[in-house]
Order: C-alpha cells, then sequence, then structure tokens
C-alpha cells in the first residue's frame, strides 16, 4: 500500500498535481512545468516508494508517463470518460486532479491498460499507414467534388492513368493528385514494412489463418489487442472492440445504448475484415445472411464481426489456426 496519492491533470505546456494521503487529506497542490528537475521539485522530499500517481489517457500521456517512470514513479492511466461519469460534472485543472488521486486513492480509478513498447510500435505503425490512407481518400472525395461542380464525370478507379487524365483538367486538382501520388508512394514504404513485421512473427501469421484478415490486418489487431491474457473470455475481447451494445434498464423498460468506451481502432479493422470474410467462409457467410434477413447488412456486419473476435480470442490464447468449417 502507498500512503501518497497523486492525481496529475496533463496539458501540453505543465500539469496541475494534487497530492493526498490515505484519510483523503490534501498534502499539496500547485502547477508544474515538463521537465526532470521542475518535476522532481514538486515531488521534493517524498520518496517514490511511497506515491502512486495518476494520469488521464489523452493525447499527450505517452510522453508524461515516460518521464515519471525514468525519474522511477509508479503510474498507472486512468479512462478520462468513465473517470469524468463517476466523479462530477465541474470541470478545472485543480478538480481534475483532486478526483484523480482521490479515485486512486479509493480503489475506485478506472484503469487503462499501458502496453509495452512492443505492442506500442505495432500499433503507431498500423495506425500511421490507416491514417496515411484516410487521408487520401480525404483528396479523392475533394477532387470528386471539383469534378461534381463542374459537371465533369469522373474516370473511374485511381490508377496512374486517371490521375494522369485528371492532372491536366484542372490546375487545383493537378495539386491534389500531385499529393495523392507522394501518400501512394509513402503508403507502399509503410505497407513493405509492416508486411516484412507481418511475415516474420508467430501470432500475426496465425491471425493470417482467419478468413479476410491480411498481413496488415493481422499486425493492427494484434497491436490494438496486445497481451490476449488480459481478456478472460472472448465476451470481455469484444465488449473492449465496442461490438456488443450496452443496456440501459430501468423498471420494465431497456434499451440498447452505444458502448463508446471502446477501442475504436480495432473495432474499425474487424468490422472491416468481416466482409470479406463473410465470402470467404462458409460459417461466415451463413451466419451473415442469416442476421441480414432479420436486422439488415450493417447488423449483420457488426454481428460477424463479433463472431470473428471470438475466433480470434481462442486463437491467440490457445495459439491455434484458425479451424475451416
Amino acid at each position: 500500500m502507498k500512503d501518497i496519492y497523486i492525481g496529475l491533470d496533463i496539458h501540453t505546456d505543465g500539469f496541475y498535481g494534487t497530492m493526498m494521503d490515505t484519510q483523503g487529506k490534501v498534502i499539496a497542490e500547485g502547477r508544474s512545468n515538463y521537465n526532470k528537475e521542475a518535476v522532481q521539485n514538486f515531488f521534493a522530499g517524498i520518496s517514490s516508494a511511497r506515491m502512486k500517481i495518476a494520469i488521464e489517457a489523452c493525447g499527450i500521456w505517452r510522453g508524461v508517463y515516460k518521464l515519471l517512470t525514468e525519474i522511477g514513479y509508479e503510474v498507472v492511466l486512468a479512462n478520462p470518460l468513465k473517470t469524468h461519469q463517476i466523479a462530477a460534472k465541474k470541470k478545472t485543472d485543480k478538480v481534475d486532479s483532486r478526483i484523480l488521486a482521490d479515485l486512486l486513492r479509493t480503489g475506485y480509478l478506472p484503469e487503462v491498460y499501458i502496453p509495452s513498447e512492443d505492442v506500442t510500435k505495432l500499433r503507431d505503425i498500423a495506425r500511421h499507414r490507416a491514417r496515411l490512407v484516410r487521408v487520401r481518400s480525404l483528396l479523392q472525395c475533394k477532387i470528386k467534388a471539383y469534378l461534381s461542380r463542374d459537371g465533369i464525370k469522373h474516370p473511374g478507379g485511381w490508377s496512374k492513368e486517371s490521375l494522369e487524365f485528371l492532372k491536366n483538367l484542372d490546375r487545383r486538382i493537378a495539386n491534389f493528385v500531385r499529393i495523392i501520388g507522394t501518400i501512394n508512394e509513402e503508403i507502399k514504404e509503410v505497407t513493405r514494412e509492416i508486411n516484412e513485421i507481418a511475415r516474420n512473427r508467430y501470432l500475426t501469421k496465425l491471425l493470417q489463418t482467419v478468413p479476410g484478415i491480411g498481413e496488415f490486418s493481422s499486425l493492427m489487431i494484434l497491436g490494438e489487442i496486445g497481451d490476449i491474457k488480459r481478456f478472460d473470455n472472448p465476451k470481455s475481447l469484444v465488449s473492449y472492440a465496442g461490438l456488443c451494445p450496452g443496456i440501459y434498464q430501468s423498471g420494465n423498460k431497456s434499451h440498447d445504448v452505444i458502448n463508446r468506451a471502446c477501442n475504436k481502432w480495432l473495432k474499425w479493422i474487424v468490422t472491416e475484415c468481416s466482409g470479406r470474410a463473410a465470402m470467404l467462409d462458409n460459417r461466415y457467410m451463413k451466419h451473415f445472411y442469416r442476421v441480414k434477413r432479420r436486422k439488415g447488412f450493417k447488423v449483420a456486419r457488426r454481428s460477424v464481426a463479433r463472431k470473428m473476435l471470438t475466433d480470434i480470442w481462442y486463437i491467440l490464447t490457445n495459439e491455434e489456426p484458425f479451424k475451416e468449417s
């Protein structure tokens, strides 16, 4: 047991911290900058063995976590959405840091999994490729909008011939075409790196035995899941991906609610793979059409994705390839 609990509300230019003892009394609070000397001065006179620090999982948490752990402090990561659902609607730096410290002290802090450095690298490269593709798709939509505005029909596809045709239509469209060409080269380079990693990892090769999962998707799925042992059963993995609806019940009335506190990248990639899986595997195909008849296309896609995640859980847990139906 630690006897000092600290909540840090972190920002790009520094943090606001609150220190509490085991009784909930505030020992000290205030602001500090992000450098080793400033942080050590903020915690001056307190042994790292006595402290436990909580920070929220925001866009800059990784750098703060690295700084604090390198100094020797124990740090846990909190789910920001669930933290504020538990605590209060009032939001200031002071209130946020106190809430983090108090929830940490009482054992009610909703903690978030902190991936290892190896898993983080897998996540970074897979997400980077996905972001590049999304930027390219945005530019393609802009080109189509320009063509529609001028009453010109899109030639179809995005081959080199199509891009060359588009480049000669309009100077502004040519700007977009040149950027798309550059992005295509970057995507090819990142894809080569991803394929090399995926071909040399045992678990990614196991995932590629699942219909609809290729080298890129296997790497992203493995990176987003991390350690499969943290999921006790397939249902917990499905819930982590946000592919099972939550429920709100009061008396005799109940309705489904969207699970927003989930891993959106895992949800996206498995849903993308589910479309192809439903065409390649007989079991997935039958399941897809059975659900589609009752509830429609979108629900059927999500249902196949849930089934795939269940299979993925068993594959990674038992380290066995996919068994065809």
